[in-house]
């Protein structure tokens, strides 16, 4: 399990969640989608949700991109006051 937990590249945090993105060859063994996330979500202090979240299509990663890019401003004030 270290030999995993060693290789994970990104996590992300949002809010009370963590993003994580799961290793190529953890993916592999398990038969998920390569670019395959998962969305740990922390409630109430006492528990903790999991979701697997497939990669996003190039055409969705292009959209998010420019989304994020015309609205800069705007994520970077909602993160600001705690969004």
């Amino acid at each position: 399990m270290s030999d995993v937990l060693g290789k994970i590249e990104e996590i992300t945090v949002a809010g009370k969640s963590w993003v994580i993105k799961l290793p190529e060859d953890f993916t592999a063994k398990n038969n998920l989608a390569k670019g395959a996330q998962v969305l740990l979500t922390f409630k109430d202090g006492e528990k903790v949700e999991a979701e697997i979240l497939p990669p996003l299509s190039r055409k969705l990663k292009n959209l998010s991109s420019r989304v994020l890019k015309k609205r800069k401003k705007v994520y970077e004030e909602l993160k600001r006051i705690g969004d």
